[in-house]
């Protein structure tokens, strides 16, 4: 399986563990593929054939943001909205994605009991990230159990994005055929 990992983070020199979880995909080009939007595409202008051909040429989709507003970098929903183009993506006879993958890859600032009914923010991070597991029914792609690092701040140690970017080059090399899929609630 070839995991290619659509990044974005709108400062990732400043990023700590998305610079980290990176830098440790990068260890194993022969399995994974990383391409940064932000990196590639300064200006905003996304090559949308160049990345359709990146799509085609991968099983498993991973998408890796921090986790902000309770949404994506607007650069992750630019890509969306570009490359998965009807006659492409999904529409009439179009089945590209029936045998790939989607998956997330995410930072969250806060802790992970805060994402919960009664607590702060109300909803467990599933149901904030339905769109994303509704986008992957729609192009007809399995939904993988996001991969999500909660509590990152300033305070997190370099110990904690050691394990972190170890946790995640699992999550990525993982090689079994039918990924986890997350139940409808």
């Amino acid at each position: 399986m070839h995991t290619l990992i659509i990044a974005a983070h709108p400062s990732l020199d400043a990023s700590r563990v998305n610079r980290k979880w990176l830098e440790e995909a990068r260890k194993y080009p022969e399995r994974i593929t990383v391409s940064s939007l932000h990196e590639k595409y300064p200006d905003g202008v996304i090559d949308i054939a160049a990345e359709q051909a990146l799509v085609e040429s991968h099983d498993r989709i991973v998408l890796q943001f921090p986790f902000y507003w309770f949404n994506c970098p607007p650069m992750i929903k630019q890509w969306l909205d570009e490359v998965l183009l009807e006659g492409w993506a999904y529409g009439e006879g179009v089945d590209l994605f029936r045998s790939k993958s989607l998956g997330l890859a995410i930072t969250a600032g806060v802790r992970e009991e805060d994402y919960r009914p009664g607590a702060e923010f109300r909803y467990e991070m599933a149901t904030l990230l339905t769109p994303f597991e509704l986008t992957a029914q729609y192009i007809q792609a399995r939904y993988e159990t996001p991969f999500v690092q909660y509590g990152v701040n300033s305070r997190t140690s370099d110990a904690e994005i050691e394990r972190s970017a170890k946790r995640y080059a699992d999550y990525l090399l993982q090689t079994r055929e039918e990924p986890v899929l997350l139940e409808s609630e």
